[in-house]
């Protein structure tokens, strides 16, 4: 596969920049399901578009140029990826609910720690499983109608559904260091799923963790883009000593090592997004690892640069650069510290050495 965006996927992000450009009162949500892209990442059999993972990227790309808060992350990628993996059939509980996420009727969130394994716990007596325990940095989890929850206990891990409004389930508001992106802790007393499926041993969920890393990258470079964009226009328009700022030696060179930056980022969740499609599973987690590293860095460097590129004003909370800055810190820290992916990649290193 080419280390290229096809032409579709490019007018996928023309479309997706002016949904979310025109959507009424801020509502991506609405404007994304009408526009298909909830359907995107749904395997037809549930009545989505069985889209690629490259497809999805391009969707995420724009969702992070324009620091989009809506659900579609949390909902399509998180939940519908995991779900895609795990549905048995069309016609159970999981199926309904994917089925129902693809046409945007249903939004749902997903609980636990899917790197750390821990939070939530289930044991089971002779009605069923029960859920307990606690978690954080659940993404749209105060809007959520499901949530799905990864829970472990000595005999394994499992996923299950659970009513979000399951009297049980408390949600509480976070503040985090993203302003943009809601976060809630969601606390599980004694709750019964609607449904559960085992999948220790099955690399479901690790399988579904990789395509998420990769969307999440894909977003990161989004936002490094608009950062480097923003960057590019102020240098041309601002002037110091009757002069465009753009030609100074100093922010040129600043410039092009976030245009860099972002290119290397780029390539890379291109290369991650081909990975899961045309290489065996080691290649792909170094693969994805490779580029949530490289997107990581790109995101955080270019908000960085782009505050010193724009001078006093970029130092302001009247300016939006600081919502980048934080969009980046906070996803850096998400679902895994990068000092685990940079392990995994000395690991492939040395094994091909």
């Amino acid at each position: 596969m080419t280390m290229e965006w096809t032409v579709e996927q490019r007018d996928i992000m023309d479309a997706v920049r002016r949904a979310l450009s025109d959507a009424a009162d801020g509502d991506s949500w609405s404007a994304l399901t009408t526009m298909g892209c909830t359907e995107i990442g749904v395997p037809e059999q549930y009545g989505g578009a069985g889209g690629t993972l490259k497809d999805l990227c391009a969707v995420a790309l724009e969702l992070g140029r324009a620091l989009d808060p809506g659900p579609f992350f949390a909902s399509a990628v998180l939940a519908g990826l995991l779900l895609s993996e795990l549905a048995p059939a069309p016609d159970d509980q999981m199926g309904i609910t994917l089925a129902r996420l693809a046409t945007g009727s249903t939004r749902v969130a997903v609980a636990g720690n899917q790197s750390a394994r821990e939070g939530v716990v289930w044991s089971d007596d002779d009605e069923g499983v029960v859920l307990s325990g606690h978690t954080h940095f659940v993404m749209g989890g105060m809007d959520a109608d499901t949530v799905l929850v990864i829970a472990t206990s000595d005999k394994g891990r499992l996923v299950a559904t659970v009513d979000a409004t399951d009297n049980g389930v408390e949600r509480t508001a976070m503040t985090t260091l993203d302003l943009t992106r809601p976060m809630a802790s969601v606390t599980f007393d004694g709750v019964r799923p609607t449904e559960w499926v085992p999948v220790e041993g099955t690399g479901a969920v690790d399988r579904a963790t990789a395509a998420m890393w990769t969307v999440l990258a894909a977003e990161q470079v989004g936002s490094a883009r608009a950062c480097l964009d923003m960057s590019v226009v102020y240098a041309k328009t601002r002037k110091q000593f009757g002069r465009p700022i753009g030609s100074f030696q100093a922010i040129k060179h600043r410039l092009v090592d976030i245009s860099i930056a972002v290119e290397l980022a780029e390539a890379a969740v291109l290369d991650a997004a081909n990975a899961a499609v045309d290489r065996d599973e080691a290649s792909m987690f170094t693969a994805v690892s490779i580029a949530r590293v490289l997107a990581s860095r790109a995101a955080s460097f270019a908000a960085e640069e782009s505050i010193q590129v724009h001078g006093g004003i970029g130092f302001t909370w009247e300016h939006v650069l600081h919502h980048y800055f934080r969009r980046a810190k906070s996803v850096e820290m998400l679902f895994g510290s990068m000092d685990s992916h940079l392990d995994y990649i000395a690991e492939a290193v040395l094994e091909q050495a």
